[in-house]
């Protein structure tokens, strides 16, 4: 059995889109997994994603999820987390209340309809006195990682400017040096809500929402898709506890690759 005998599914979060694959019989192994994850995710050319998931057995958890950004990277995804549960749910892997295991925990979730419920890691290294340099500028913000570590900026530029010439600088700032971080552009709304527009390392450019860096305030994100994640926790943002990321999960379509899905082109580095 190769990829290409295998039923992929499509799906979105949040603004997020993903590739995932049902690989509990270990079909997608290790050797090329990094090329074939470049090819398939490169959009125009092949099916295009913010990134492949893997859902794999798991002694002591219901699925475990595999995570990777579109340059093949290992990475963790609360949007692609809530696509994993639903799915579990939707193949009959796993019970409306399941338990998922990834490289950061073992996770709780509950899956109601098209919405998903997911416990996240409880943030950790909070600072929210971090300024950095930038152009000649300082810039300050707050710093927390949830599973992938984050640098918050409490602006936007207007909406139809682009963040990536300021977000790529941050993104490699020698303050995050060596793992780098995903930058949020976050500003009050109408409502009491929050909008927020994300810069994600490993996609190396903005995507539509970013459901990692929403976990950091109890209130209603609205992200750069229109689509809104909710964010639920107890205590104070710097020690907070009993994370859930909500929102809908869906799925788009399912299909079967072709080997002209990854080749006769060259994906970017």
């Amino acid at each position: 059995m190769t990829p290409f005998d295998m039923e992929f599914f499509k799906m979105t979060a949040g603004g997020n889109d993903f590739i995932l694959f049902d690989n509990r019989a270990g079909v997608l192994g290790p050797d090329g997994l990094r090329d074939f994850i470049r090819r398939v995710t490169t959009r125009a050319l092949s099916v295009g994603a913010d990134g492949v998931i893997l859902l794999e057995k798991a002694p002591g958890a219901d699925v475990r999820a595999r995570f990777f950004n579109p340059d093949g990277t290992p990475t963790f995804c609360g949007n692609g987390a809530r696509c994993v549960a639903r799915l579990a749910y939707l193949k009959g892997i796993a019970p409306a209340r399941l338990t998922v295991e990834t490289d950061v925990m073992r996770h709780r979730a509950e899956v109601k309809g098209a919405e998903v419920s997911f416990e996240m890691r409880d943030p950790q290294r909070f600072d929210d006195g971090i300024e950095v340099e930038v152009n000649g500028e300082r810039l300050s913000g707050a710093f927390v990682d949830t599973g992938v570590p984050h640098f918050v900026l409490f602006r936007q530029p207007p909406p139809k400017e682009p963040i990536d010439p300021l977000g790529r600088l941050l993104r490699s700032h020698p303050r995050f040096a060596p793992e780098g971080v995903n930058v949020d552009f976050v500003r009050p709304i109408d409502g009491g809500a929050y909008s927020i527009r994300t810069f994600e390392r490993g996609v190396e450019g903005e995507t539509l929402a970013c459901g990692t860096g929403c976990a950091t305030s109890p209130v209603r994100f609205v992200t750069r898709s229109g689509e809104p994640i909710r964010v639920r926790f107890e205590g104070d943002p710097r020690h907070a506890s009993g994370v859930r990321l909500e929102g809908e999960a869906r799925l788009v379509y399912v299909g079967h690759l072709t080997e002209e899905s990854v080749r006769g082109f060259t994906p970017a580095r």
